[in-house]
């Protein structure tokens, strides 16, 4: 299958690039870097030594004989260049790891909080919008945790697990049901 992981240079992106290749799989890597120029901003790195996305995957290759596909495009901004790319590879599948990944990070400013939302909303939009517009059907996995980043303001900690809610259904009635947090979306290919 050829598969695109979308933020393939992250902390879980690239290991699974390299699952993923090494199962046989045509692995092409979308990614616009952000988390190494966040680490930059904040003076941090990761504890272990981080080759670039370039040097990984030349060594991938040395080591295995597989490519691992790089392209660097900003899903949140660069949609005609997504769309082209999709329209051109066809992927089989997409997994989207591509959000920006630090709860603390989205919240030290107007300007991050800003970031956070424009980047991991619109880069999940323009991905199911290309989808549409292209016609391509690839089963596509989301994981991110976009819907609880970027609005605390109250210093309590960020909900996991399942929250009680209520809804108004069309007739009116309020019915109840607990709600996952950090949202589990799926999409069927039937």
């Amino acid at each position: 299958m050829k598969i695109a992981v979308l933020g393939g240079d992250g902390f879980i992106g690239w290991p699974t690039c390299l699952h993923l290749s090494d199962a046989g799989h045509d692995v092409h890597i979308i990614d616009n870097l952000s988390r190494r120029w966040i680490d930059t901003e904040l003076g941090v790195q990761s504890l272990t030594p981080m080759d670039s996305i370039q040097e990984r995957t030349r060594i991938w290759y040395q080591e295995t004989g597989r490519r691992i596909h790089f392209h660097l495009i900003d899903l949140a901004s660069d949609y005609e260049i997504f769309k082209g790319w999709l329209r051109k590879e066809r992927p089989d599948a997409i997994v989207h790891f591509a959000e920006q990944r630090a709860a603390p990070y989205s919240m030290k400013s107007d300007r991050h909080k800003n970031y956070t939302v424009n980047n991991n909303v619109n880069a999940t939009h323009n991905v199911l919008n290309a989808l549409v517009e292209t016609g391509v059907d690839a089963h596509l996995v989301h994981l991110g945790t976009m819907g609880v980043y970027g609005y605390s303001t109250v210093g309590a900690a960020i909900p996991e697990g399942y929250l009680p809610v209520g809804i108004d259904t069309m007739s009116g009635r309020r019915r109840s049901r607990k709600s996952s947090i950090p949202p589990i979306l799926a999409r069927s290919t039937t």
